[in-house]
């Protein structure tokens, strides 16, 4: 879609894509929709959502639409801009292939211009950006980074007991302390059978339990545990699917956004490390469902930062030439104000279903939400949540947790590495504070009393805006 230049292809890719298990899965959504308003009405809730939002961050529906509208509101400008600037591109390329222009974007249009943007205005190519980031230079410096930021110090065991010879097994400590924490794996390549994206799978939470035991140490948030319990060692596995090094050569590269997702899920990794609660229930990544990925979008700010970037391929000189490189951060605001109108549709459709604001036609409530998002009609015969699989798969009703986390995270960074006196995003104290008060709890604290102990403050959405210079 991204690449098709002829507009007929990418209308056909589009309209099968949106397509796929229409008459199957609607049925089915709508039954969902109905059973879990059913039980909401049973245990006293309003609706779907407030039963689900009723422990998170957020609380309430209302909450939630306040939120998706506010955030609506500041991206309007941007994403009428970008529009603006994505039909001029495909006025441009109409005349130029003798295409009658209609005007408008099509649904099959959007991601088609979005790259051309990034290409033409931004001047960044992946290709050639990849050989700036070998596999291996790129996994040496994370571990190298992290370590140094967490205060952490990672070594890897020696022919260990796993389920593939390319998986790698590490040791966890605390720096100072030396204190055993856990274990991670990595199995970073593709092969047959193998879970296909990128994900972190917690193997063994860290906590308490009765004395005894094996795989333990002898800590409680710092502090001896009674001569009854000790302390369970926490154990992860990081599974992605990186193109694996050339037989050859022995060296792979990664695009931009792989390191991109490497950051962001190792971050997922040592959130699930670095707690330290009492119960299994509240260990690691056990937090509220709209608070789980802020920790590691906050880590993703690493890879679109001249020093992150310098810091993790490891040398003083400039790794990237300067001029691609500055393409490269600017590029991280290309299309911001479109890219997020598309996460407010998909967040308040999920909203609309689970709230008294859904009628019975969801093709109606989808195609509206779409016009007052990105100002696009769905094409005709699709019906994109028939395959939104989030609806089903345990982000019903929160599917808002993305961009809820996305704007907390970038306060995180802005306020706190990005503004450090003593290293910016490299300091050792924040990163400390960081540990301590927003990996450590676990879920044992409420989410918000995090940010507010880490920021000494409320959290805001100023620093989001910032990062995307999308003035307010």
């Amino acid at each position: 879609m991204q690449k098709a230049s002829n507009p007929e292809t990418r209308r056909k890719l589009e309209s099968a894509f949106n397509s796929r298990c229409i008459k199957e899965n609607t049925p089915i959504l709508k039954r969902l929709i109905e059973l879990r308003k059913e039980r909401a009405t049973i245990l006293g809730f309003p609706t779907h959502a407030d039963f689900m939002l009723d422990l998170r961050m957020a609380k309430t529906a209302d909450n939630v639409d306040k939120f998706l509208n506010n955030i609506g509101s500041k991206l309007e400008k941007a994403q009428q801009k970008e529009t603006a600037r994505l039909l001029e591109l495909k006025k441009e390329e109409y005349k130029n292939l003798g295409y009658t222009f209609d005007d408008c974007l099509n649904p099959w249009d959007t991601r088609y211009y979005m790259n051309m943007v990034k290409e033409k205005d931004y001047s960044v190519d992946e290709e050639v950006l990849k050989k700036y980031f070998p596999l291996s230079t790129v996994k040496s410096g994370i571990l190298r980074l992290y370590q140094q930021l967490l205060g952490l110090k990672f070594e890897r065991i020696p022919n260990p007991e796993v389920w593939h010879e390319e998986v790698e097994m590490y040791s966890v400590t605390d720096s100072q302390s030396n204190s055993l924490l856990g274990y991670f794996y990595l199995d970073l390549h593709p092969r047959e059978g193998k879970y296909g994206h990128a994900a972190v799978f917690g193997l063994q939470p860290g906590c308490c339990r009765p004395a005894g035991s094996t795989s333990v140490i002898d800590c409680k948030d710092g502090h001896p545990l009674s001569s009854a319990y000790e302390r369970q060692l926490a154990i992860a596995a990081m599974v992605a699917n990186f193109t694996a090094p050339d037989k050859e050569t022995g060296q792979g590269f990664l695009l931009h956004d792989e390191v991109e997702t490497f950051f962001h899920e190792f971050g997922h990794l040592m959130h699930h490390i670095c707690s330290c609660t009492e119960t299994a229930l509240f260990s690691g990544t056990s937090v509220e469902t709209d608070f789980v990925e802020c920790p590691s979008q906050m880590l993703e700010n690493w890879v679109w930062n001249a020093d992150g970037l310098k810091a993790l391929l490891g040398t003083e000189d400039d790794p990237i030439p300067k001029d691609l490189l500055t393409s490269l951060i600017n590029s991280r605001v290309a299309n911001a104000g479109l890219f997020y109108s598309r996460q407010l549709l998909l967040a308040s459709f999920d909203q609309a279903i689970h709230t008294n604001k859904w009628k019975d036609d969801l093709l109606i409530t989808f195609t509206n939400l779409s016009k007052k998002w990105i100002g696009i009609d769905p094409t005709p015969g699709t019906f994109m949540p028939a395959s939104f699989g989030h609806l089903a798969g345990g982000y019903d009703a929160r599917y808002y947790s993305y961009l809820w986390s996305e704007v907390f995270s970038a306060d995180m960074f802005e306020s706190r590495f990005q503004s450090a006196k003593d290293g910016g995003c490299l300091s050792k104290s924040v990163g400390k504070d960081y540990r301590e008060k927003i990996l450590q709890p676990g879920g044992s604290k409420d989410a918000v009393d995090m940010l507010k102990d880490f920021l000494g403050r409320e959290p805001n959405d100023r620093a989001f805006f910032k990062l995307l210079n999308i003035p307010t």
